[in-house]
């Protein structure tokens, strides 16, 4: 049985996990991972949700299905991003607009 303890830490969690059936052969094994979770570092949160989701075998998809979980990073709604923001939003946006358009069959 995998058993996953989460203990809050002063800059974030810390992640304990103990499998006493490793591999399907009574083998024990425990790793203990931190992840620093701060204002400024939001990626370091979506690893730890993905990693989490992995350890407790919940499925989220992939690259080849047709409904993927996707834990992305966006501007907030009050947020004023600046013009060169803007401008590398517009890039990405257009970028992906057009491998839609490639993908379009007929």
């Amino acid at each position: 049985m995998v058993k996953i303890i989460l203990e809050p830490a002063e800059n974030g969690i810390i992640k304990r996990i103990f499998d006493d059936n490793y591999g399907g052969s009574s083998e024990k094994v425990s790793s203990t991972n931190v992840y620093e979770l701060d204002g400024e570092n939001i990626e370091s949160t979506i690893e730890f949700l993905y990693e989490l989701c992995e350890d407790m075998g919940i499925y989220t998809g992939s690259k080849f299905s047709k409904r993927n979980l996707d834990m992305s990073i966006s501007w907030g709604s009050h947020y004023e991003p600046s013009n060169k923001e803007i401008d590398q939003k517009i890039g990405e946006l257009t970028a992906e607009i057009e491998l839609l358009k490639a993908c379009k069959k007929g």
